[in-house]
């Protein structure tokens, strides 16, 4: 890197995030590690030291720059430990559909796109949700016949705000080659092709079956693509983001279906490029835990001096979604007819089998569970692996843990489980959950207050890009969450764990990253002031004026 300077920032408070929540008021960097950081006379003599005793050794002068930050606030880099970069860069390409509220707004916009594409080209719209529709007769996805009727002539593929649902037009069903002849054979026992009362599909595909759907799709060009990878990264680092728990794909089995090959490769390419600023830690969805130890070889290559990107585990699934009413619960869902609660993606004995492998070959393992029964029966998995084991606690994760029982949580904290969950599904889901759930199994669902309490490790993610990855958005939820279960908030300093210290443990990263202390990464976000000092209700709004990454400037605000 050269002889940089050492930077002091001063004028300012820091909430370092260690072992003791120490405060201090100045911190140095140099050459992208943290020299010293506390008071600021002692900072300012630690600085002078080092630089004398550099420059006599190095026989080569350093300038010692300073930096004012009035009044602002320092906090650890933000650490997003589950999101998905390639479907994130991918939505970057795509028609969003954020925010419409009816099947009339949902209509204007596919309309006002059919007239500027190209005759024959795909529509895909992204991030739909239905359960938020003004009207409650429209709380329902958006099957063929609502799509033909605003875009009759070209394929049209809508997509769930989750990802788990998605719906196409008649044109798009023509190329999938689905219909009542072919329906049965191509339906999976972990998904679902809707069909109508004569048996036709209705261009509702649900879990794995959107795959089926998703696979037909045309990738966009390769400039669209190094365009969405700017813009994502640009992004995270607004948000404050400096490293990433990165969930992909290796083949076809995933969510993105036969488009999931392309991830892995995908993403080595962009990283070479070096269009990305952030680390990532990178847990593969397969059925092969052999394969990690090769995949996690091909990223040897793109690191520096400091590894910026590894493999870390492996990703797994055992349920799906309270959206898609798929999630795996011990009740049938409060708004189901039919009695449904939920299924199983993959059966226990798979799941032991590939938990088992992962650990003994030494990665760690992440596995999608959202329902209170696919959450006990996971705990249970993790617990028959590690009983007889010599080796140290394994540092388990569970994805997502939206609903709880008391004795689940108990037994993860027994076993030093890792809670990796969304705050912005409280966000996106509020208004919404009484209904699916009804209120008694609401009580215990995003039960941050309970977990942290139990003493279980809980760290920060926003399964972006189902939802933002804007950091401060996701405290204000954990403070506030919108009059959700109010009993189950947690303090601004407890939020901030979970997107740093906290988050780095469950990347096993704690050594160099997750806190402000000498030695670290100078990995840090500049606030415009102190979070815990601002009314929750201007969390969400909160101003990040600058994000470092490894010493270097990554963002500045206007």
């Amino acid at each position: 890197m050269g002889d940089l300077p050492v930077t002091l920032f001063h004028n300012c408070s820091i909430l370092t995030m260690d072992s003791n929540d120490s405060e201090a008021d100045a911190m140095a960097i140099f050459e992208g590690k943290i020299l010293a950081v506390g008071t600021e006379p002692s900072v300012r003599a630690e600085a002078k030291s080092f630089i004398q005793k550099y420059s006599a050794k190095s026989h080569n002068e350093i300038m010692l720059a300073e930096k004012d930050l009035s009044d602002a606030c320092i906090v650890p880099g933000f650490i997003d430990a589950h999101l998905h970069p390639a479907l994130y860069i991918y939505f970057k390409t795509q028609l969003s559909l954020t925010g419409v509220k009816s099947h009339s707004e949902l209509g204007k916009i596919l309309r006002r796109e059919d007239a500027t594409r190209r005759s024959g080209e795909w529509i895909i719209g992204i991030d739909l949700m239905e359960d938020n529709f003004k009207d409650p007769a429209e709380r329902h996805f958006p099957d063929r016949k609502v799509l033909d009727s605003f875009c009759p002539n070209r394929p049209v593929l809508v997509l769930r705000h989750d990802g788990h649902i998605c719906g196409v037009n008649s044109a798009a069903l023509q190329i999938i080659g689905i219909d009542s002849s072919n329906v049965k054979e191509k339906t999976s026992s972990s998904g679902e092709i809707r069909l109508d009362e004569t048996g036709e599909p209705t261009g509702i595909f649900t879990e794995t079956a959107t795959a089926l759907a998703i696979d037909r799709v045309p990738p966009p060009n390769l400039d669209r693509i190094r365009n969405g990878c700017k813009d994502f990264s640009a992004e995270l680092a607004s948000y404050g983001i400096t490293t990433c728990g990165g969930v992909l794909q290796t083949d076809e089995k995933g969510p993105a279906g036969k488009a999931g090959v392309m991830e892995l490769p995908l993403m080595e390419a962009l990283l070479k490029e070096r269009l990305i600023e952030q680390d990532f830690v990178f847990y593969l969805i397969t059925d092969s835990p052999k394969k990690l130890k090769r995949l996690s070889q091909s990223f040897q290559p793109l690191n520096d001096k400091e590894e910026k990107y590894c493999v870390g585990g492996i990703k797994l699934f055992i349920d799906g979604t309270f959206g898609a009413s798929t999630s795996y619960m011990f009740e049938p869902f409060s708004d189901s007819p039919e009695g449904k609660t939920g299924l199983l993606v993959n059966m226990e004995d798979h799941l032991r089998e590939l938990i088992k492998e992962a650990y003994e070959l030494g990665f760690q393992v992440a596995c999608h569970s959202i329902g209170d029964r696919a959450n006990r029966i996971l705990v249970d998995l993790y617990h028959d692996v590690l009983v007889g084991s010599r080796s140290r606690r394994a540092r388990f994760r569970i994805e997502h843990a939206s609903t709880l029982t008391d004795d689940t949580i108990a037994d993860a904290a027994k076993l030093g489980i890792v809670l990796v969950c969304q705050p912005a599904f409280i966000d996106s889901e509020y208004a919404w959950l009484e209904r699916r759930l009804g209120s008694k199994r609401c009580n215990r669902t995003y039960p941050f207050r309970a977990i942290i309490d139990a003493g279980v490790v809980l760290a920060g993610a926003s399964d972006a890009p189902v939802e933002s990855a804007k950091v401060m958005k996701a405290v204000h939820v954990c403070v506030t969450r919108n009059g959700f279960v109010p009993e189950q908030a947690i303090t601004v300093m407890e939020a901030l764990k979970m997107f740093t210290c906290n988050a780095a443990y469950a990347l096993g990263q704690e050594r160099t990253k997750g806190s402000l202390e000498k030695s670290k990464l100078a990995d840090f976000v500049v606030l415009e002031k102190d979070p815990r000092m601002v009314r929750p209700e201007k969390l969400a709004t909160m101003k990040v004026k600058a994000t470092y990454h490894r010493g270097k400037q990554i963002f500045e605000a206007e």
